[in-house]
């Protein structure tokens, strides 16, 4: 039987880490302590406790612990072990990831650029993190076309057997391989990848700039005009990656938010003194904590996994000074520099830490509106298109439409709902054409959009709820059409446009501001493709059903020589049964699968018809 006065009595006053275990003797918690007597009695103590520890207590059934010999190597351990268990009533980082890096590998002769997924001491540069593989692979295909290091594993040097890739033939490598560079060259265009990826532009470009200049006072016109080329390529690959600069640091800007329930962490990323990034994380059931302790466990276990760490971390709200001094002595072995943990609390830096905290504060709202909790990935993919098509709050009810029909006949569209990240079935609506009795995909939307506003406005059922944001799977035609239909209305909907490219495939969202390209940003690209996708099934099912049902009760019906084959055939032929009436026997016999005999028999049946 668990006694904790007769087990505390063997508690020494050291420093120290201690597990607190349930009856199936699972780790519930881990903990650090600067004297461990004191720390774990405090907890069979009957006040001082928020639920979350009183629930804990009442679990417990043993605990353990073990000494230190010193607060900082208690730390380490703490974070060790909450890895290895995960502990049921410590604040987690559930939806934690390792972040991609872009790795330049100067431990070899002509070194490459490559995605990492972690960072060592192996003698490489690392840049980063971000968000996402494709992110890193998107800035590193950019970079070749200035600055053009190897792709492949070969060895350097002339005596290679085999031709040189093609990637050297189209600029994307230098074909060290072949000794088609020095070695000198080579690491002018590794320093000028590095650079690049540091923040540095302006040196990258002035070094080019003066090189050109050179060329051309020397009469090396040839290579002055690829500089130039070379230049043209910087300026556009830097307005893509360009990003609001804040000030010359490197650092990350790390604030929290939270209520009775739940707390939410936000980080900016910021390199060169430009954000190149954020990433949130909601811890739930943590809201009793204290802000600095959230603060605290957030920063030891994210940066025990992504190891390039700035040197500059501001934290909202302030942690206590030992603390402090204990982390960043942890951070310092982590990456073997100094990183100073800070909270601004005026200036530049104090505005950017407010504007962290308050999208934390919005992120935390939007996980929680509503009555329904969503999932945290459905958050970050919604606040990333919340963040694109710049809307005032986080889309959660997405309705998108599409046109469908055969020629001039069985016109519908379709309206697809999506509800926090998800197809919410129950919603969907199809709309089969009233007004418009020929193929009209402009006016087929303006008929859809005004049937569907004119619902909600009258509070039909079914219609009820309004939606944050639209989406048109259509060009800008339909995309203003519907816009303009809503706006009619007197509603505030923001509208978009879902654009396809010639391979049909999700490329862009489209607007009054112009296109938005998707392919930078895989998560919601792939959301984006999907509502789309979705929206087209829905549509086309539709259609065909409508179309199926005309087929069925047809005119056609029990003409000799006529099945279900022959008669869709002459129906797509001729779109409509009027078109079909004023055909000849020898018109009719034309259509694939019919012959002269089928042709008359149909012929007579149609003239039958009319009578």
């Amino acid at each position: 039987m668990f006694d904790p006065k007769e087990e505390l009595k063997r508690v020494p006053e050291k420093p120290g880490v201690y597990l607190m275990h349930d009856r199936d003797d699972v780790v519930m918690y881990v903990g650090k302590a600067v004297n461990l007597k004191r720390r774990l009695s405090s907890y069979f103590q009957k006040t001082g406790h928020n639920q979350r520890i009183t629930n804990m207590i009442s679990l417990i059934e043993r605990f353990e612990y073990i000494v230190t010999d010193s607060e900082y190597e208690a730390l380490v351990l703490e974070c060790n072990l909450i890895k290895k268990y995960s502990p049921k009533y410590n604040v987690l980082l559930k939806d934690d990831k390792g972040f991609p890096y872009i790795k330049v590998t100067l431990n070899e002769e002509y070194p490459k650029a490559v995605l990492a997924r972690k960072t060592e001491n192996d003698g490489c540069k690392y840049f980063g993190p971000f968000c996402s593989s494709d992110a890193v692979y998107t800035t590193i295909n950019s970079l070749r076309s200035l600055f053009p290091l190897r792709l492949c594993n070969k060895a350097s040097g002339t005596g290679n057997k085999g031709r040189v890739c093609l990637n050297y033939h189209i600029g994307l490598c230098s074909g060290p391989c072949k000794g088609k560079i020095s070695h000198e060259e080579y690491m002018k265009h590794v320093k000028g990848m590095c650079d690049f990826l540091s923040g540095k532009t302006g040196e990258v470009r002035k070094t080019i700039e003066t090189e050109m200049k050179q060329a051309a006072e020397e009469l090396n016109f040839e290579l002055a005009a690829k500089l130039r080329d070379k230049l043209k390529a910087f300026d556009r690959i830097a307005q893509e990656q360009k990003v609001e600069k804040i000030s010359g640091d490197n650092c990350d800007v790390i604030s929290v938010a939270k209520n009775q329930k739940n707390a939410c962490i936000q980080i900016f990323f910021m390199r060169g003194g430009k954000i190149l990034g954020r990433e949130f994380y909601i811890l739930e059931d943590s809201g009793e904590e204290a802000e600095k302790d959230l603060i605290l466990a957030f920063i030891t276990q994210f940066y025990s996994n992504n190891k390039l760490i700035p040197s500059k971390i501001y934290t909202d709200p302030e942690i206590d000074e030992k603390e402090r001094e204990l982390t960043e002595k942890m951070l310092f072995v982590l990456s073997g520099k100094k990183c100073a943990i800070i909270n601004a609390k005026r200036g530049e830096m104090r505005k950017i830490t407010l504007m962290v905290r308050n999208n934390a504060a919005i992120t935390l709202l939007n996980f929680e509106s509503k009555g329904n909790k969503i999932k945290v990935q459905d958050l970050k993919v919604l606040e990333s298109l919340r963040s694109i098509l710049h809307l005032s709050e986080v889309p959660r009810r997405i309705e998108a439409y599409d046109i469908s029909n055969l020629g001039s006949s069985e016109i519908n569209a379709s309206m697809v709902v999506f509800k926090d990240g998800k197809p919410f079935k129950q919603d969907y609506r199809r709309f089969k054409m009233k007004d418009i009795h020929e193929q009209n995909d402009v006016g087929s939307m303006v008929e859809t959009i005004r049937r569907r506003f004119t619902h909600l406005l009258q509070g039909d059922k079914g219609f009820e709820e309004k939606p944050d944001l639209v989406l048109i799977d259509g060009g800008i035609g339909q995309t203003n059409a519907a816009k303009a239909v809503i706006e009619s209305f007197g509603l505030n909907v923001p509208v978009w446009g879902m654009v396809k490219d010639d391979r049909h495939r999700t490329r862009a969202l489209i607007g009054e501001t112009g296109e938005i390209p998707l392919k930078e940003e895989p998560d919601l690209w792939h959301f984006v493709s999907s509502i789309q996708d979705e929206t087209h099934r829905v549509a086309v099912e539709y259609n065909r059903k409508l179309t199926e049902k005309r087929y069925r009760k047809s005119i056609l019906d029990g003409v000799s020589g006529i099945g279900e084959k022959r008669k869709i055939a002459l129906l797509k032929h001729f779109g409509t049964y009027a078109a079909m009436k004023k055909a000849t026997v020898e018109e009719l016999a034309g259509v694939s699968g019919m012959n002269v005999k089928a042709a008359e028999s149909v012929y007579e049946a149609l003239r039958e018809s009319n009578k």
